[in-house]
């Protein structure tokens, strides 16, 4: 996974597969990675209708080590890690002091004192230097092993039948978030039973040597069942009609968890004082200006974008942070921040295309919910 010069991109140890499959690469946070395979709606319905496999051999992986891990991790996340048992992970922030996120991640507690932690691509570096400087001076340790591993999710109803064929280590059932040690060709993959499109499955993490025979394996072994590689552009439409936020989008320093509407992470009775923990509880009592919504067009009409302004009748009210067409709601769908006035279901809210006005309604999050859990 190694870039070939300063200026070109990192590329994943599955990349010869994709190119193998015929699919259109692009750049995302400083990696060659594909975008599209076939089409984002082909791609993306067959992700609710069936499974997919995607690569995400891009996110970054911290490993937390120590006999005082537990202690650390605590004092540095606003959730409860000590209520986390082995065998188990929780979604959690990185903050500043001022409660901005600098990041979201997965810990997972993979044995009683060692501690994976999934991150974002973008902040992998950011992330990994600012475990360093809060744990200096503890006993325990914080390692960057993204060089080392890769990754992959297979999402959809078929997932779990499809990686059970193939890894029989993982439970028939099993609890969401667990995350379990598999083998493949001898050595340890990691299991984790979560995802980032709203539907059943697991993201998997194997030493990059093994990439390429996972990969082939669990394509070969969900062929039957309609499984298929696909790319970023379906996974950011998945993410976005289950209202998963994106770092850079709807998450970043300048917002806390309370605009995001992730308050629910924040543990606000453990009795460890994290950073940022001050300010929340202020914002908490003071209220938030402005808060994330989901909303829906109302009518045929080019798809949201990044950037674009929304309106409440002539006022500009705040801006879309993510926005598409969802083939799975036959609709164009997106998420932002306004005014926390207008933050209620049914409000009614426009964005301009090329001068032309186009309505949308605030919805309830998330736009789309799997039927069975």
């Amino acid at each position: 996974m190694q870039a070939s010069s300063p200026f070109s991109l990192r590329t994943s140890p599955l990349d010869d597969r994709h190119r193998k499959w015929g699919a259109r690469m692009g750049e995302f946070a400083g990696w060659s990675l594909p975008i599209v395979y076939t089409s984002v709606a082909e791609e993306t319905l067959a992700v609710r209708q069936r499974a997919g496999l995607f690569d995400i051999s891009h996110m970054g992986e911290l490993l937390v080590c120590g006999p005082d891990a537990l202690d650390q991790l605590d004092r540095l996340l606003p959730s409860n890690v000590t209520a986390l048992p082995t065998g188990r992970g929780r979604y959690s922030l990185l903050l500043q002091e001022e409660g901005g996120i600098i990041d979201d991640l997965f810990v997972y507690r993979i044995e009683p004192s060692r501690f994976w932690l999934v991150v974002n691509a973008s902040t992998t570096q950011t992330d990994f230097r600012w475990f360093s400087a809060k744990l200096g001076g503890s006993e325990t340790t914080v390692t960057d092993e993204s060089e080392r591993w890769g990754g992959m999710a297979i999402q959809g109803p078929e997932a779990r039948r499809i990686l059970r064929s193939l890894l029989p280590e993982v439970p028939e059932a099993w609890e969401r978030r667990a995350i379990v040690a598999a083998s493949w060709k001898g050595a340890s993959v990691w299991v984790a039973h979560t995802g980032y499109t709203g539907e059943d499955g697991a993201e998997l993490f194997f030493p990059v040597s093994l990439g390429t025979s996972l990969w082939d394996a669990l394509l070969e072994a969900g062929a039957s069942s309609g499984l298929r590689p696909c790319g970023l552009a379906a996974r950011d439409i998945l993410r976005l009609e289950a209202c998963l936020p994106l770092n850079g989008h709807e998450l970043s320093p300048e917002l806390t968890p309370m605009e995001a509407r992730l308050a629910w992470v924040v543990d606000w009775e453990k009795g460890a004082s994290f950073p940022g923990k001050r300010a929340l509880e202020e914002k908490r009592l003071r209220g938030t200006e402005i808060s994330l919504v989901a909303f829906t067009v109302d009518r045929p009409a080019p798809p949201p974008r990044t950037g674009y302004e929304l309106w409440s009748g002539e006022t500009a009210v705040g801006k879309v942070t993510s926005g598409g067409f969802s083939p799975t709601l036959g609709a164009a769908i997106g998420m932002g921040y306004v005014r926390s006035a207008l933050a209620v279901e049914g409000t009614r809210l426009a964005y301009v295309v090329r001068g032309n006005r186009y309505g949308a309604v605030v919805k309830a999050a998330p736009l789309y919910r799997r039927r069975t859990r």
